[in-house]
């Protein structure tokens, strides 16, 4: 990775800009594995949560990085969050725990 794109990669919105548009068009599917991602679940976790095998979840993970150009879920998630295409704001208020 240059130089140059972990500089954009850590680019933030700076307080009355408006957030650009999602760069990658994320399926509901994908939205949701991004959310599970965010609260710390890991993909055995996010397969039993979704009623889908590990592998099914790693199949997302992998079209979400290939969306956002980045080699890992961080880095994906962070381009979600930065693009719009996940709202943080909206897990926050809710806790980051979920009931068992």
């Amino acid at each position: 990775m240059s130089t140059q794109q972990s500089n954009d990669s850590l680019a933030r919105v700076a307080p009355g800009e408006e957030k650009s548009t999602p760069t990658a068009k994320l399926t509901a599917k994908e939205t949701q594995i991004l959310m599970w991602c965010f609260k710390g679940k890991t993909s055995w976790e996010i397969a039993r949560i979704e009623n889908c095998t590990e592998s099914t979840v790693n199949f997302h993970f992998a079209n979400i990085r290939r969306k956002f150009d980045v080699s890992s879920r961080t880095g994906a998630l962070l381009k979600a969050i930065e693009s719009g295409a996940i709202l943080v704001d909206s897990v926050v208020a809710r806790g980051a725990h979920e009931p068992d």
